[in-house]
């Protein structure tokens, strides 16, 4: 079980969808908190669904000023999450596990960066406190804040303000850090730039009944990617959920040569028994070959796999080096590479999108008439 939250920096481009989506299949998760995605309210249906695809969510648009600081999506087939409370800064959640009467609470956090502003926020987990009384309780997010020097990279020679807000908070609703690992510097003031500072902003923190029931539950930073911060990762050992995914295929194969012929091919494949097991018999032959038709000619999806590997590898070694420069300058090539191929594949799949949607529908259909 996992569920991860990430400070994606805007949700509005494709490219930052498209990566959030990974996040997600990658990591398994099975709930998913995007903070700072600067989603408007009349774009914020549109991009959830490209992100979240059947998954639910809910976000606190209704908080804020402008755009969507915090959007929760969740898979409804492994969790029952019901809304307790929202603010600009925090999204409060009680989750049930749907193979079991298992519940807990779950806070997914943006903080201001202004500390006047962060001390609602501190007051508001001191009262969820009281809601959450002796029940399992677990935060994450972006705190906007490092609490200790030793979550500078360059050091800090004074407190700064806030900070002692902070830690009042933390002995007052009896939360702490989960063991971590990944990145120890979850976020890089410049990215893409030479010179940079960075910090330990983002956390995984739990009290002390939810590390009672998940005594091998951790935090993993992955690598930041696109973003500035790293996405953190809250896992949780224990059984593997099943279920039996959808029949879907990738809309472009449906343009190619092979195609056509290896779907007539295995729908004239006499299948004996009931009309609904016939055609989910033959769903499932058609499966297998739609994934290596796929693969086969799924070029562009290969070239972004290995250059998201090298970025992932140039982060790692900026967190152990933050002061080498040839490193941040091949981090930065690397990751402009990465951006242009993501919109590469974007162009391509809108346009195969335009072209074969309609006769991808008609193709099926027709077969499934056939039969």
């Amino acid at each position: 079980m996992s569920i991860g939250a990430w400070n994606v920096r805007g949700l509005n481009k494709a490219v930052k969808q498209k990566e959030v989506i990974d996040v997600i299949r990658s990591n398994n998760l099975g709930i998913c908190a995007m903070v700072e995605s600067h989603v408007q309210v009349l774009n914020l249906k549109n991009v959830c669904v490209k992100t979240f695809v059947q998954w639910d969510w809910v976000s606190n648009n209704n908080s804020c000023e402008v755009g969507t600081r915090i959007i929760v999506g969740w898979n409804p087939r492994l969790y029952d999450v019901m809304l307790i409370s929202q603010s600009k800064q925090v999204i409060h959640c009680n989750v049930k596990f749907c193979d079991s009467d298992y519940c807990m609470y779950l806070s997914f956090i943006y903080v201001a960066s202004n500390y006047l502003e962060r001390r609602l926020l501190w007051d508001n987990l001191k009262k969820h406190s009281l809601v959450v009384k002796k029940e399992a309780w677990g935060i994450l997010g972006d705190f906007n804040v490092a609490l200790k020097p030793s979550e500078y990279s360059e050091g800090c020679s004074k407190t700064p303000k806030g900070v002692e807000d902070f830690i009042d908070c933390l002995n007052f609703i009896e939360v702490e850090d989960l063991n971590t690992s990944g990145f120890q510097f979850t976020w890089n003031k410049t990215p893409a730039g030479n010179k940079g500072l960075l910090k330990k902003l983002d956390r995984v923190m739990a009290n002390m009944k939810f590390i009672s029931d998940h005594p091998l539950a951790h935090a993993i930073f992955k690598p930041y990617r696109n973003s500035d911060h790293c996405p953190a990762i809250l896992n949780i050992p224990g059984g593997k959920v099943k279920w039996k995914p959808s029949f879907r295929f990738a809309n472009f194969i449906t343009e190619k040569e092979e195609f056509l012929p290896f779907i007539k091919e295995i729908w004239d494949v006499n299948i004996d028994g009931f009309f609904t097991f016939k055609v989910c018999q033959k769903l499932k032959i058609l499966k297998k070959h739609c994934r290596k038709l796929c693969n086969k000619h799924w070029g562009a999806g290969k070239r972004i796999q290995q250059l998201r590997r090298e970025l992932e590898c140039k982060q790692y070694e900026i967190d152990l080096n933050p002061f080498d420069c040839k490193i941040r300058e091949e981090h930065a090539n690397i990751l402009f590479d990465f951006n242009v191929a993501c919109n590469d594949e974007k162009n391509f799949f809108s346009s195969e999108l335009r072209l074969s949607g309609y006769r991808k529908g008609t193709i099926i259909l027709s077969f499934f008439i056939e039969l």
